[in-house]
C-alpha cells in the first residue's frame, strides 16, 4: 500500500479574507532523506526552528535557495492562493485534496495529513471533508511548526509564496524560477 503524507500550513489570515494562501507538502518515502536535506537547510541559512515570519531576511533567502534547489522536492512543494474568501477549512481542505489527486498514485493508498496548529476539535471536520473529496485518509492532526522540519517547510513555502505576491523583489524571482522547474506547483 502507497503511504502519502501531506503537510500542510497557511498564511493570510491576518487579511480578513483578502488573500489566504495554503501549503502543501506531499511526501513517499523519500521522507527520511527529505528530513535531512531540511535540517541541513535550516543549519546551513541559520533559521533553524524558527517560523518564517521570525526568520531575518538573510535566513529566508539561504533557506529557500536549498529548497527550490533540492531534487528529491521537485514536484512535491504546492500552494493555492485565494482572493476575497474567509472560508479556510474548507479551502485548505480543497488544497490538500488537489495536492494529493496530482501525485502519481498507483493502486491503493493511504494519507497521514499534519496540519500546522489545527485544534483536536477540527481533525473529524478534515477527514471528513477529505473522505468525501475521494481522498483515503488514515489519520488527519495538528503539529505545531517548532516540532516538525516538514511543518516549518509548509510554513516556509507559504510565507516565501506570499512574500513573492506581496513584491519581494528576491523571492519574486526565485518563486519564478522555482514554478518554471516544477519545484513549486500552484493548484
Amino acid at each position: 500500500m502507497q503511504k502519502l503524507y501531506a503537510y500542510v500550513d497557511e498564511s493570510g489570515q491576518d487579511t480578513e479574507g483578502k488573500l489566504f494562501l495554503v501549503s502543501v507538502v506531499v511526501l513517499e518515502e523519500e521522507r527520511e532523506r527529505v528530513r535531512l536535506a531540511l535540517r541541513d537547510a535550516e543549519r546551513h541559512s541559520r533559521k533553524g526552528l524558527k517560523k518564517w515570519t521570525n526568520s531575518r531576511q538573510k535566513e529566508r533567502d539561504l533557506y529557500m535557495q536549498r529548497i527550490v534547489t533540492n531534487p528529491d522536492l521537485l514536484g512535491r512543494m504546492y500552494y493555492a492562493h485565494y482572493k476575497h474568501s474567509r472560508s479556510y477549512i474548507e479551502l485548505t481542505i480543497m488544497t490538500i485534496a488537489k495536492a494529493v489527486f496530482d501525485r502519481d498514485i498507483k493502486g491503493a493508498y493511504q494519507t497521514t495529513v499534519l496540519v500546522d496548529g489545527l485544534k483536536h476539535a477540527e481533525r473529524p471536520i478534515f477527514g471528513s471533508g477529505l473522505r468525501k473529496l475521494g481522498i483515503a485518509v488514515r489519520k488527519v492532526r495538528g503539529v505545531r511548526d517548532q516540532s516538525d522540519e516538514f511543518i516549518r517547510l509548509a510554513d516556509a513555502i507559504a510565507g516565501f509564496v506570499r512574500d513573492a505576491l506581496e513584491g519581494n523583489e528576491k523571492m519574486s524571482k526565485m518563486y519564478k524560477g522555482a514554478l518554471k522547474r516544477g519545484v513549486l506547483k500552484e493548484l
